[in-house]
């Protein structure tokens, strides 16, 4: 294997670097956001690097990612259009789940930490 290869959201590893569509680096993966239940991939959460970002955290959807590799992760988006991404608001995500006390039916639940692997 080497670093070019790709891998899939299971087998990135933290400390990977992030390069923005030009190939700029702007940060590291910091977490994998996914349910290893249910096989979804989410995105990123993404520590971004530089001066005005110090310690900035990003939550990157996995539609904005072209590729993975064990070398780096490649994002369909300029290092401007990340930095202007909300900060990480690990409260604010959630899935589609059987909710309903009486009456099953489909509905957004909050995210348990069940379904994390430790880092």
């Amino acid at each position: 294997m080497t670093d070019g290869d790709p891998v899939s959201w299971r087998g990135l590893t933290y400390g990977t670097q992030v390069l923005a569509s030009d190939g700029t680096r702007v940060g590291s993966v910091r977490e994998v956001l996914g349910s290893d239940a249910e096989d979804i991939f989410h995105g990123l959460r993404v520590e971004l690097e530089g001066e005005a970002d110090a310690k900035r955290d990003v939550m990157v959807p996995a539609e904005a990612i072209d590729s993975m590799a064990s070398a780096d992760v490649r994002v369909a988006r300029s290092a401007a259009e990340l930095r202007a991404l909300p900060a990480y608001d690990e409260e604010s995500t959630y899935h589609l789940a059987s909710v309903g006390w009486l009456r099953k039916h489909l509905g957004w639940t909050n995210d348990s930490s069940s379904d994390e692997e430790a880092g």
